[in-house]
């Protein structure tokens, strides 16, 4: 009998939380563009914001063309990877964990390096000779994200 609840009990542990669901905050509607040497989007769409994942769908002609979720991987579309192996294919490999998170949340990135302010907006320049020169700026509804160097640009305007 001991073993039979120990049974059921990992059984309804795995199967509950195989089937967990991700709560997000209601929907931004916004502008998002991304670009990169290899992402180009650029239309509105919706940022779902939630405690452990953010989700981005950029819609075209009313249908989703693009999903990026952000979580403990990161999935393009239905394509998961490594937040390391995301930064290495589409963005930079450089870049510290977290980057694209705390974009998404209008949070600072890089630790905070050179965070101030300007005209209301927190800004960021962050440069580091021949890998990245960043300017990142945000407030309550909107970020831009630009690496020079690396043609990165991220912009979500929220409506």
């Amino acid at each position: 009998m001991k073993n039979f609840c120990k049974t059921l009990f990992l059984g309804l542990f795995f199967l509950l939380g195989g089937c967990a669901k991700h709560y997000y905050e209601a929907p931004k509607a916004a502008l998002i563009v991304i670009k990169s040497p290899e992402l180009k989007y650029a239309d509105m769409g919706f940022v779902y914001r939630g405690k452990k994942q953010i989700k981005v769908q950029i819609y075209a002609s009313g249908h989703a063309a693009f999903t990026l979720t952000i979580g403990k991987r990161i999935c393009v579309d239905s394509q998961c990877m490594s937040e390391e192996a995301f930064y290495r294919k589409y963005l930079h490999v450089r870049y510290p964990q977290g980057t694209l998170a705390h974009i998404f949340s209008k949070r600072a990135i890089f630790g905070g390096e050179d965070l101030h302010e300007e005209k209301g907006k927190k800004v960021q320049h962050i440069y580091e000779a021949g890998r990245f020169d960043i300017i990142y700026a945000f407030d309550a509804t909107s970020v831009r994200f630009k690496d020079r160097i690396n043609h990165i640009l991220i912009k979500i305007t929220e409506k």
